[in-house]
């Protein structure tokens, strides 16, 4: 590692880790912090999994943190999706860091700005390509409101920065890319070195094994180190990473249940730790299991390295497999409350933790997606313009085999224009070498890609929405509209079945926040595999959307009533089959009021005629005049119930100013886009009630 010369290296220990290579970045990172101007600065750190990226940042912070900087880390699978979600995570780290846990949001920016400019600031977001949807936020608004000197920005992905970086008129001249390559050979014998003496021919074997990978090294070496006696074929078994149950023998026995629950969960602190073993995890131990090199330090707890837990989830289930599956159902039901009463920056984090439990509960129907591959649930990656080639020919693949002909002449231009308009709506899976190999289509439906959305497929659109569902505003659209799957039938080791898999499993992870997805099917086998994991079908009022002889239906999942736990336990637990938890029924055969209900409902509150309909769904009021005395009951607080937010903000939006958001808004002293957010959730809460 660099320490700004050239020819000396420096292995820096930290938490019983030590630190090898990345010299050239870290002399990157450290002429910036001695230049006297420091200008704005925006590293893109890229790399495969296992390259080391985290481990990078969270070295380039701790030097940061030694010249007096303020260094702040953030997971972008944490950061959630919206802008005031990611300014909220923000907040909270920079206030951890900085020590004011009880200050407000407005104190801490207020602090930020006025800190001087020859104080360092240094924001490290890990994960960034979680952050497609923001992309133009972050880049137009968030960086805008930071000093022109004095910061750092430091974004790792697998995959490098968008174009929209490359070509921007004023951050393009910020930016610095540092792809991380694997180890050469002198930083190889240097960490080879570092675990003491071993015999020539097992440092040899460690270094064609793992060619340079950092992961693989870590984990080779540290078997190594134990002094374990390995025979060749053992260690060439798994090329650039050794067994699970190597792993496992690296660890000391009380651990081993600690490493399971890793396994199975993404991260896990020490609390979560103790929880699902109903055992005290002791800080020494914790400690222990973070001094391990196939365990890193994540933002909340614990994670295992992607590679080795790919191996560890193989070995439990050919050793355990009951256990594994009730240790899957003892996890799940902890996350689950803490799910429901998450607040929005967590949210989804705790919903990836609950599907990635799911994952073989999946497998019934396995000709359209398949999730049984051991590579586990991880992100997809946003779309570049530069990928729009290799997009039309997965399109083109999967017109072929998914629609007709005369279907087929509008998907080209449609993805063209998705591509310039919404991005975001575009998720690609990629090989070793960043070519796509898997996209997925997907877009959040309001009234601005409503307009994008009928010119090419009105018949989908007229089937799955009504008109007033079309034109809601962008700030209150909870509708994801599940366009395609498409991918390569010739990828080296995997099945399309498997690659369709894998991003089903990661798009699902969007409903964790309390959203619904709703697609036209024609595929049979995909008609079987959504009903298996409780989509509700219904057939289409025409024949327009049909595929020669195979139907179109219409095939929802709708949790924004916030049944994403119910539905997840629903699918782990064996007594509890998928299609007996739909959002709508209630256990005692009444049908629950949705959010999508209750706002129709309110939107009439002014009309007692047009609430008749929904009269005879609340116990003891007879008509349309009844209910509206009621509801205002609810909302003027004459009947407990609703909280006083609640019949604030419902109370401004439905009746006072029905029809002029801004003037409700302004009423309880909020932004539009706040306003929007907090009326959401006021409306889940009054759906419960009801």
């Amino acid at each position: 590692m660099g320490n700004g010369s050239e020819a000396q290296y420096e292995n820096d220990v930290r938490d019983g880790k030590r630190f090898v290579g990345r010299t050239k970045e870290l002399r990157t990172l450290r002429q910036w912090l001695e230049h006297a101007e420091a200008p704005m600065t925006i590293f893109s750190v890229t790399g495969m999994g296992g390259i080391g990226k985290s481990s990078l940042l969270s070295e380039m912070l701790s030097i940061a943190r030694e010249r007096g900087a303020t260094a702040v880390w953030m997971d972008g699978r944490a950061c959630g999706t919206t802008p005031s979600v990611f300014v909220d995570y923000f907040i909270s780290t920079l206030g951890v860091e900085l020590g004011l846990l009880k200050s407000h949001g407005t104190q801490l920016l207020s602090v930020l700005k006025s800190m001087p400019r020859e104080k360092r600031l240094v924001i490290a977001v890990d994960n960034y390509e979680e952050l497609a949807l923001l992309e133009g936020w972050f880049m137009e608004v968030f960086i805008a409101k930071l000093h022109i000197r004095g910061v750092l920005i430091i974004l790792a992905s697998r995959s490098e920065l968008s174009a929209a970086w490359r070509t921007h008129p004023r951050l393009y001249q910020r930016l610095i890319q540092l792809q991380l390559q694997h180890f050469n050979a002198d930083e190889i014998a240097e960490y080879i070195a570092a675990a003491g003496p071993l015999r020539p021919s097992v440092a040899g074997t460690i270094t064609k094994m793992t060619d340079g990978h950092p992961l693989g090294l870590a984990l080779a070496v540290e078997a190594a180190d134990q002094g374990r006696n390995l025979p060749h074929a053992e260690w060439a078994e798994l090329s650039h990473m050794i067994s699970a149950r190597l792993l496992l023998e690296l660890t000391t026995p009380r651990l081993h249940p600690m490493v399971e629950v890793l396994t199975l969960l993404e991260t896990a602190n020490q609390e979560l730790l103790s929880a699902v073993l109903d055992i005290a995890v002791k800080p020494e131990e914790y400690h222990m299991l973070r001094r391990m090199s196939f365990i890193r330090a994540a933002p909340d707890g614990l994670a295992l390295h992607d590679m080795a837990r790919v191996h560890l989830m193989r070995d439990f289930r050919q050793r355990e497999p009951y256990r594994m599956q009730c240790m899957r159902i003892r996890i799940a039901e902890l996350l689950k409350p803490l799910h429901e009463q998450a607040g929005p920056q967590e949210r989804r984090q705790i919903a990836r933790k609950m599907l990635l439990l799911c994952q073989e509960a999946m497998l019934q129907y396995r000709k359209y997606a398949d999730v049984s591959r051991d590579s586990l649930f991880s992100s997809l990656e946003p779309m570049n313009m530069k990928d729009l080639p290799a997009m039309h020919k997965l399109l083109q693949q999967w017109c072929e085999y998914s629609v007709e002909p005369w279907q087929a002449v509008k998907y080209a231009p449609f993805l063209d224009e998705l591509a310039q308009q919404y991005p975001g709506g575009i998720v690609l899976k990629r090989d070793m070498r960043g070519e796509p190999i898997a996209m997925f289509i997907t877009v959040l439906v309001h009234r601005e890609t409503s307009e994008l959305l009928l010119k090419y497929f009105p018949h989908e659109m007229k089937e799955c929405f009504a008109p007033e569902e079309m034109q809601c505003d962008p700030d209150e659209s909870d509708t994801h509209f599940a366009l395609l799957a498409a991918a390569r039938d010739d990828v080296p080791g995997y099945t399309r079945e498997e690659l369709v898999g894998y991003m089903v499993l990661d798009r699902l992870s969007l409903l964790g926040d309390g959203a619904r997805a709703i697609l036209v099917a024609t595929n049979p086998h995909l008609k079987l595999f959504l009903r298996s994991i409780g989509f509700q079908m219904r057939s289409t009022s025409t024949r327009a959307c049909d595929r020669y002889e195979d139907r179109a239906d219409v095939l929802e999942l709708d949790l924004r009533s916030g049944q994403f736990g119910a539905w997840v336990m629903s699918l782990l637990h064996p007594d509890l089959p998928a299609n007996q938890i739909q959002p709508g029924t209630a256990s005692a055969g009444q049908k629950l009021w949705s959010e999508q209900e209750v706002r129709k409902m309110l939107a009439h509150l002014r009309s007692p005629g047009e609430l008749q309909p929904y009269a005879e769904r609340v116990t003891g009021v007879k008509d349309g005049i009844q209910l509206q005395l009621y509801v205002l009951d609810l909302l003027e607080g004459r009947v407990h119930g609703v909280s006083p937010q609640d019949q604030k903000l419902l109370h401004a939006a439905y009746w006072t100013h029905a029809g002029n958001p801004t003037a409700a808004a302004q009423v309880c002293s909020m932004s539009r886009a706040t306003f929007y957010r907090h009326l959401r959730t006021a409306l889940i809460r009054l759906a419960r009630i009801l």
